[in-house]
């Protein structure tokens, strides 16, 4: 999986000026109405990156996100790129419950918002050395730059229906916790033991996770499994 290496590689010859964030206690409303005329203006695929630490000043469309969802057209494709950390299950899945939501996937990206319609235009919110800036272009080059990118990274990153149903919560956990020893690099022995399972058990166990991910090599069972957030949180040490 690529992060995205938008903020500090891609310069944007931007055709209206940068807007600093909003004061304080206040909401711009310029970044929302431009974001919201970008997706109501699309007419065949609308292209989000929501990878902004929650909670802060700085976002713009995560907040935004069911109105923007609103404003597209019934046959228009929505797709939205997440990080584990800032995917919100609550939200996308309360919009378009129904099945008709956008397509949402998991990746690693670099802190940045960005919303794009047709590859024509699109509005991106940057966390720059001077600050955070929002900056909308309808300019060919910094456009299909976002645009590139954004499908690059899509092709390779993984669908929420890519998460393997392992069954019961006891097979579940176990799956985890197994995942958690190839996280830190257990031996295939060291691992068996922790687990109270003999090693055959274990090594079957592996390769069917590996199966089910579509995974090449235990390295990659691991990196799928961390942008399908199937790790179990760090243990605590005193």
């Amino acid at each position: 999986m690529t992060a995205l290496p938008l903020p500090a590689a891609v310069p944007f010859p931007i055709g209206s000026p940068p807007r600093p964030p909003a004061a304080p206690g206040s909401r711009d409303p310029g970044p929302a109405e431009d974001a919201r005329a970008i997706v109501r203006g699309a007419g065949q695929h609308v292209s989000i990156i929501l990878a902004l630490p929650q909670g802060t000043q700085r976002e713009v469309l995560r907040s935004l996100l069911p109105m923007l969802l609103d404003q597209a057209k019934p046959d228009v494709r929505v797709r939205v790129l997440c990080t584990r950390h800032t995917y919100d299950r609550r939200l996308l899945h309360t919009i378009g419950g129904d099945g008709a939501g956008p397509e949402v996937r998991l990746a690693r990206l670099d802190p940045i918002e960005a919303v794009m319609a047709d590859g024509r235009t699109a509005l991106a919110n940057l966390r720059a050395e001077a600050g955070p800036q929002i900056l909308t272009t309808q300019e060919a080059l910094p456009v299909q730059a976002l645009h590139t990118l954004f499908n690059s990274i899509w092709k390779r990153s993984a669908p929420l229906s890519a998460r393997p149903d392992f069954g019961d919560r006891r097979r579940t956990r176990l799956v985890a916790e197994i995942l958690g020893m190839l996280r830190v690099g257990a031996t295939d022995e060291v691992a068996a033991r922790a687990l109270s399972i003999s090693v055959r058990t274990y090594r079957r166990h592996v390769a069917d996770i590996m199966e089910r991910l579509d995974a090449r090599s235990r390295f990659e069972a691991g990196l799928l499994a961390a942008e399908l957030d199937m790790l179990p949180p760090p243990v605590e040490r005193d």
